[in-house]
């Protein structure tokens, strides 16, 4: 195996370990990445009478990536935390001074 074939394959191995990494994920960029794929695949299919598999490849690469990015576009423009339930409510905490105890000093 080549070298630069190695490297891009710890490099993509490094890049998926690395998109697990956390758990606040914004829930927009699969459905996204998944409908720009579907999009992408049918026109890349469409468009190349030759070899339509070849467009279809090509264009849902291209329209997965596309729809991934367009995803997290538009998670960012939604309120945090994504809600998990419609019903749930949400109450942040707040930030700011709390008392200490009564009969008890810091000075």
């Amino acid at each position: 195996m080549k070298r630069g074939a190695k490297f891009i394959g710890v490099l993509l191995a490094l890049s998926l370990m690395a998109g697990c990494a956390t758990e606040n994920y914004n829930p927009y960029i699969f459905p996204g990445a998944g409908l720009g794929a579907a999009l992408g695949a049918g026109i890349g299919a469409a468009a190349n009478h030759n070899n339509p598999w070849k467009g279809a490849a090509i264009g849902g690469l291209i329209g997965g990536a596309a729809g991934g990015i367009a995803g997290e576009l538009y998670g960012r423009h939604q309120p945090y935390p994504y809600p998990q339930n419609p019903q749930s409510t949400y109450r942040p905490q707040t930030q700011g001074y709390y008392p200490t105890e009564q009969g008890g000093s810091y000075q």
